[in-house]
């Protein structure tokens, strides 16, 4: 394991909290998971999403860059999970297909993909409960009223 993904509950994120461009990024991450009945998007199906409809977020007047840093930085709840470097690149890859190169070769790896989307919900439905509990226990989170 040598690499991070971030993991943030967009329906704790107050809207009004973010600049346009992160707000934006939640809305088409919202969409997605509603279109796709997934609990887990990455970044990069939503920059994938838009390639196939022809557009970017630069067409949208996104700063992607600004609008992670902005997901990134916020006073909500954020999980760090290790991950595999395979898993990695699995997931930061906008690429409408994927292969991996490896000691067997190039393989297709848009499957493995959605194997590390399942695997990433599962350890978030295990560890992100216990996570918010600490924080409400420990008094640095505030539960919804």
């Amino acid at each position: 394991m040598a690499e991070a993904a971030l993991a943030i509950a967009p329906g704790t994120i107050p809207r009004d909290a973010l600049s346009r461009h992160g707000a934006e990024v939640l809305r088409h991450a919202d969409r997605y998971a509603r279109e796709k009945a997934v609990r887990v998007v990455f970044f990069a199906d939503l920059t994938r999403t838009l390639t196939l409809v022809g557009t970017s977020w630069a067409d949208l007047g996104v700063d992607w860059e600004a609008a992670l840093a902005d997901l990134q930085g916020g006073s909500y709840p954020t999980l760090y999970l290790t991950i595999s470097e395979r898993a990695y690149v699995l997931l930061c890859s906008s690429a409408v297909t994927v292969h991996v190169v490896s000691r067997k070769g190039v393989q297709p790896a848009n499957d493995e993909r959605e194997l590390v989307r399942q695997a990433l919900a599962e350890r978030l439905s295990a560890d992100w409960p216990p996570y918010i509990r600490d924080l409400i226990d420990s008094g640095r989170l505030r539960p919804a009223s």
